[in-house]
């Protein structure tokens, strides 16, 4: 395939920036826990915790309550600072228990080395930190983009680990599991390649990547395993594996363990990206676009959005539902959400998040007065189209209604 037009940590800035990506998770995740159990308030740390993004996302699904005893309690395990908070804790393998359960080999059932196992953990914390600086020293910019989305690491004992070499899954999203390192660059490879993963989870629920007809689409085989993927996961690897590919061009001299994808990864990178280019239309827009700059080329054309339909009367008021609930991020975009079973929410754009905020407090406005206070600067007929479709978009997510 092409070359790439730029490095991956310039594209998905420009999607968004690391920052605002963080802050719009956490909104995400601030609104559902209010939705799941109302007055509930959870600082920054919190909502970063894997467990409680564990939970939050658990209950989403239909999994029951809110567990908000095992959020606190998993907040409590005790970590070490190795560039990366890395558990320490001896009680660790119950108060993580998930993440290991979940990304276990069938018959092993992975254990933390903790600071229980005295040396032996002391030796690994000092090389994930010998990793976590080779990291940053290879590809500064690389690190400051993934890391970010990294909030714990938990080193797995070989013995116990069933041949894990590193995992992450988006059921827990922001913990990394690797297996005991012999090397720093073992741990550099580990964080570019769970990094990435992170990061996708990230863009996956905040940003157009992904919709329901994912689960639906045809599924890809890969060559080297013949393993079949879903949609999600197609991406998902090959997101990774076009990072690991730009992080082997910076690692020079370093050589690459036996388990090492890095020589593969371009290989393998470019066999995923041809069959996803040939199934973009599956794709959102955001997912469109980075797989076409990342293997540098063109994509198709963007939809113009939502169906405009039958014109909205200029006498016609709306009101938000009562049950609407919402979130702001720092970029203004906003999550909103409806306390049903299980909740239901949505991200909005500029244009619907702004008639929102002209709709709060419960108060109605017609068109002709939501037009005329939008403050877009388009001529009439433009900015009647741009609220017509925020409207309609709003009516179809049963956040807004006609008043009549």
């Amino acid at each position: 395939m092409s070359s790439p037009t730029a490095s991956a940590h310039v594209l998905h800035a420009a999607i968004a920036p690391a920052s605002v990506l963080v802050d719009e998770r956490r909104a995400l995740y601030r609104l559902a826990a209010g939705l799941l159990a109302p007055g509930t308030e959870l600082s920054d740390n919190l909502l970063d915790h894997p467990i409680t993004r564990y939970e939050i996302g658990r209950a989403l699904a239909g999994g029951g309550e809110l567990d908000l005893e095992r959020v606190h309690r998993a907040a409590a395990v005790r970590v070490r600072d190795a560039g990366l908070p890395v558990v320490a804790d001896p009680q660790a393998a119950g108060l993580i228990e998930a993440p290991l359960r979940i990304v276990a080999p069938p018959g092993a059932s992975p254990e933390p080395l903790t600071e229980a196992d005295g040396e032996r953990f002391e030796a690994a914390l000092r090389i994930v930190a010998d990793g976590v600086r080779l990291l940053r020293r290879l590809a500064p910019e690389t690190a400051d983009d993934l890391l970010a989305h990294v909030s714990m690491l938990a080193v797995l004992s070989k013995e116990t680990s069933g041949g894990v070499v590193s995992a992450s899954s988006r059921y827990v999203p922001g913990i990394v599991l690797i297996d005991e390192p012999s090397t720093p660059l073992e741990v550099a490879e580990a964080l570019v390649h769970e990094g990435a993963h992170e990061k996708f989870f990230d863009l996956a629920i905040t940003k157009e990547f992904l919709d329901a007809r994912a689960e639906d689409v045809e599924e890809f085989e890969n060559s080297w395993s013949h393993a079949r993927w879903p949609l999600e996961q197609t991406f998902a690897a090959w997101h990774a594996y076009s990072l690991l590919a730009q992080f082997a061009r910076s690692c020079g001299d370093e050589r690459p363990g036996p388990f090492s994808l890095l020589p593969k990864a371009r290989e393998r990178a470019d066999e995923i990206g041809r069959w996803l280019t040939d199934h973009e239309d599956d794709l959102r827009p955001d997912a469109r676009w980075l797989l076409g700059a990342l293997t540098g080329r063109e994509t198709a054309a963007e939809p113009t959005g939502f169906d405009r339909g039958t014109p909205i009367g200029h006498h016609v008021s709306f009101r938000v539902l009562p049950d609407v609930r919402s979130e702001r991020s720092v970029t203004g975009r906003t999550v909103v959400g409806r306390p049903v079973s299980p909740p239901e929410i949505f991200w909005l754009d500029a244009d619907a998040s702004r008639v929102l905020d002209l709709l709060a407090d419960g108060q109605s406005l017609c068109f002709r007065d939501l037009l005329g206070a939008a403050g877009w600067n388009e001529g009439p007929g433009s900015a009647a189209h741009r609220l017509t479709v925020a409207l309609r978009l709003l009516m179809a997510a049963s956040i807004i209604e006609p008043v009549s």
